[in-house]
């Protein structure tokens, strides 16, 4: 449901998407859509106090493969303890990404963590096009 708000926030500013699910896309198939987008917004729970697996191999990928100075957004969720966007941070960092927006959230989403969630989608798409 979060990932949905934040792809309505994005579509509302009137910018494309592609959404991949990391854990059923290989990421042969991400990595292109990342060379050749303007900004990445990556959203993922917090799994066993650390970013699901699936989406920390495409994020490790990414920087492997040199996909630098990207605009991105993240967003997560988690139980009783995070660890899912420190470690997105922590991964893009030598690629230097820029990171714009971030949203984390606890359990499941309320009415307003949806609205924040279209809240960032849509920020992060109008910078990407003020750019």
């Amino acid at each position: 449901r979060l990932m949905n708000s934040v792809a309505r926030g994005v579509a509302d500013a009137g910018v494309k998407l592609e959404i991949f699910d990391a854990g059923r896309t290989a990421v042969s198939y991400i990595l292109p859509s990342l060379w050749s987008r303007r900004g990445v917004i990556v959203g993922a729970p917090t799994y066993e106090v650390k970013l699901f697996p699936p989406v920390a191999d495409a994020l490790t990928m990414a920087v492997n493969k040199r996909i630098t100075g990207r605009p991105a957004a993240f967003f997560g969720s988690f139980g009783w303890s995070g660890g899912a966007l420190k470690d997105m941070k922590r991964i893009v960092e030598p690629a230097k990404w820029q990171v714009l927006e971030t949203l984390e959230i606890t359990g499941s989403p309320t009415h307003d963590d949806l609205k924040k969630g279209e809240d960032l989608g849509r920020t992060f798409a109008e910078t990407l096009t003020a750019r």
